[in-house]
Order: C-alpha cells, then structure tokens, then sequence
C-alpha cells in the first residue's frame, strides 16, 4: 500500500525518484550544499590559489615565472587524467571514499610543499597534489548534481553547487595571500593542507548517490560502450571539446596571472581584491546565467559569455593602473562561472545520464590540456625580452584563443544533437 502510494507521489512529480523516501527531494539539496562546500576548498586550493602559487614560489624560490607556471600546468594535467579513474571509479566506490581519499592524498602534497627547497621537488608535489585534487575535483561534483536533478532544476541545482568554484576565490586566495605574506609558504601551506582535512572530512560523510537511480536504457555493459563511443566520436562533442581547450586555455591563464598583474602596478592587497571581485562577479554572473540558460538556448548563452570574456581579458592587459584592472576582473568574472557551467550543462542536455560521468570526464580532460597550458603558455611570453608592455602581450595572446573558441561554438551549434540520438 505504501510502496504503491509513493509510485504515484514519484509519478506525479517527475523530479522524484522512485522507490525513495520522498524521492530525497529534500536530501539532494543538502548534497548540493556539501558539493558547493567541496568546490570551494577543490578550486581555492586548487584553481585560484594558482596565482598565489606563481608569485610567491617565483619570490621566495628565485626562479623565473614561466618555471613555477609549468609545475601548475602539471597540477592541471595530472588532475585531468585521474580524474578519468574518478569517473569509472564512481560506479564501484562511494563518493565519500573517493571524498576523503583525494582530500587526504591533496593535503599531504601541500602540507610537503611549504618546506621543498628545488624545483624538481615542487613539481613533484603538484603531481601528487593533482592526483588527489581529481577526487574533489568537478567530475564528481557535476555527475552528483547531474544525477540527483534529471529535470529541468539541473541548471539552478548546478548554478547553486558551482558557486563554490567563485566562492574559494573569494575566502581561500585572500587567506592564503595573508597567510604566505605574513608566514612564508613554510608557515602557510601546513594550515592549508589541515583546514582541507577538517572540512572535507564531514562534507565527505554527508554526500551520496541517489537511493535510486535512473532506469538505464542500454540493455548491457557493450551497448553503453557502443553508446560512450558515439557520443564522443560525434562532430558536435568534438568541436565543444575544442572551444573549450581555448576557453579554459584564456580563462585560466587570465586567472592564474591576475594577482602578479596587479601587484606589478600596486600592491598585493590589491592583487588579492582583484582575484576576490573577479569571483564575487562570477558567483552573481553564475546565478543570473542559472537563470537565463533555462530560458535562452545555450548557444547563445556560450556565445554571449565568450564575449564577456574577450572583453574582460583585453581591459587586464590594456590597463594602465591597478583599480581599472580590478574593474575588468569583474567583466572578465560574469564569464568566468557561467562558461565553467555550460560545458557540463550542454553534456547533460545531450547525452544520456548513464554515460555522462565519463563523457564529461572525457571532454574535462581535453579542457584541462587548456587548463595546463594557458598559464605556461602567458608566463613564457611573459617572461620574453621583447615583452616591453609587462602582461599586455599574455593577455592579448588569451583574447585571441576566446575568438577562435567562438568559432568552435558555433560549428557545435551546426551539430548539436537531439537526445533521442543516443537513446
């Protein structure tokens, strides 16, 4: 009688799961707080800390820019292929396991890097702070919210989750920044590495996958393969998967190279409200965008936010003075965390949600080859002799890499592809 009451409650509202309690309704949105949680500490520590990292690695160490840009970009290619595992993985382990085992792995590298004294040993650690960084990292959290909300709530529910990816610019750079200055990275990075330990212990504990999951529509193991296979050797996953090579290539690079720029004109308070209204821009830009997307095709919202991008990007390197670059920091943050939103959102709309953890796992590890290389890329041409105008020519370099992105978006858009296609 009961079983049979809750099938009707989970028939009414499609967003409910059947066979759970109240379809978790009310769960899913703690999981979205424990992702938001996670994300804030995976992209503090991990993705805007980098800017930290460059400068004050590059001070304290004596070695030039484009050295210390090249251990991030191992930090960023390491975390790409693990996170390959972190997808297959899902499917055997519970995510709390993945949680806590990355988080720990992650914690040890940082805790090692506030004492190394060679560049072969800083590489080293970011390897291995890479590694466990995949299992924090935006393949799990996207997939969670990804499975938890099948309706149309995913574009809010990812909005909400992936505000943490802004929200650790906004609390861990500037803590960190305060931390090296005043301690060195021999004082900061051990309580770094403990704050990660403290709170993804309990955000571990908290998530889980949904009691039920989606009926699958693949009747076995090959035809899902056959399915993997198509979706990835398909003309419109392939022209995404290179527009985001070059957004995440412009964007990270931007990112990773703000705080030198602006301490280079003023100071390093400065540096740090830069990078700070750059991710406060990108939480509001990413609540309007989780908004609007649900409204407007999200080609159209690719390509309004890849001009943004350019914009903000060509105000960095074309100013004159630390406050003008902070006002471009936020035009540049609008774009920043709703194109960090679109890729999965665009995965989700077309594939099927059985083959989406290792379609975006797939299509996160070509971006982070952008990732890797936009900022060794902008540190090298940084560091170049005929670079007369300081970081104009890097951030010039990142606008032209927006502009041919566009171009890829709008040859996805020509072959974008009904669901029903891998049904």
């Amino acid at each position: 009688m009961l079983t049979k009451k809750r099938d009707k409650k989970a028939a009414a509202r499609p967003d409910l799961t059947p066979g759970s309690p109240d379809g978790s309704s009310g769960y899913r949105w703690i999981v979205v707080a424990a992702v938001l949680v996670m994300q804030t500490l995976s992209s503090g520590l991990g993705f805007y800390n980098m800017s930290v990292y460059i400068n004050r690695f590059a001070f304290e160490a004596g070695v030039p820019v484009s050295s210390i840009s090249f251990a991030v970009s191992l930090f960023f290619i390491v975390g790409a292929v693990a996170g390959l595992y972190v997808a297959d993985l899902m499917a055997r382990w519970q995510p709390r396991t993945l949680i806590w085992g990355g988080s720990i792995i992650a914690a040890f590298a940082l805790f090692l890097l506030g004492d190394t004294d060679t560049l072969w040993q800083v590489y080293l650690l970011f390897v291995v702070f890479g590694i466990g960084s995949a299992g924090i990292s935006i393949v799990l959290a996207t997939t969670l919210v990804t499975q938890w909300f099948p309706n149309k709530e995913r574009a809010m529910a990812l909005a909400i989750a992936s505000t943490g990816l802004s929200l650790g610019g906004v609390v861990i750079t500037p803590l960190t920044a305060y931390l090296t200055n005043a301690n060195g990275l021999a004082g900061a990075m051990p309580l770094l590495a403990g704050l990660l330990v403290v709170v993804m212990l309990p955000v571990g504990w908290l998530v889980r996958m949904p009691p039920t999951q989606p009926v699958s529509r693949s009747n076995s193991q090959a035809a899902m393969a056959t399915t993997l296979r198509a979706a990835v050797s398909s003309r419109f996953y392939i022209f995404l998967c290179a527009a985001f090579v070059l957004i995440m290539a412009s964007q990270v690079g931007g990112i990773a190279h703000l705080y030198n720029r602006v301490e280079q004109l003023s100071s390093y308070t400065q540096a740090a409200l830069a990078v700070q209204v750059l991710s406060v821009s990108s939480i509001l830009g990413r609540f309007a965008g989780g908004w609007i997307v649900s409204r407007v095709p999200i080609r159209w919202f690719a390509r309004g936010n890849l001009v943004l991008q350019a914009i903000g990007l060509s105000g960095i390197g074309l100013a004159d003075n630390a406050m003008l670059v902070i006002f471009f920091a936020g035009v540049f943050g609008v774009s920043v965390g709703n194109l960090l939103m679109t890729l999965p959102l665009w995965l989700a709309e077309v594939f099927p949600v059985e083959i989406y953890a290792k379609v975006f796992a797939r299509a996160n590890a070509f971006s982070t080859f952008g990732i890797a290389t936009g900022p060794f890329f902008m540190g090298v041409v940084f560091d170049q002799a005929w670079t007369t105008s300081a970081y104009t020519a890097p951030y010039l370099m990142a606008v032209g890499f927006s502009l041919i992105a566009f171009t890829f978006v709008l040859l996805a858009s020509k072959h974008r592809l009904p669901e029903e296609a891998f049904a």
